[in-house]
């Protein structure tokens, strides 16, 4: 039954993720200090910062854990 549950609410996450990206998709530009400019969709941009920060996330965990050490 949590399957059930899970796998509901996984799907209805997942139509909601996807009915915001196809109403976002208007065009919008980036600039980096007026040398480099990018024109991407939205929904992308949204998806990039996203996946950004999950990397960051991730990469600050491990180093912190690697740093710690163990007392015996």
């Amino acid at each position: 039954m949590f399957r059930f549950v899970s796998g509901l609410f996984k799907l209805i996450l997942f139509a909601l993720i996807l009915v915001f990206a196809i109403y976002n998709f208007d065009v919008v530009t980036l600039r980096f200090a007026n040398v480099y400019e990018f024109t991407l969709p939205l929904a992308v941009v949204i998806f990039l910062v996203f996946v950004l920060g999950l990397a960051l996330g991730t990469t600050m965990t491990w180093f912190s854990r690697s740093t710690i050490k163990k007392r015996p």
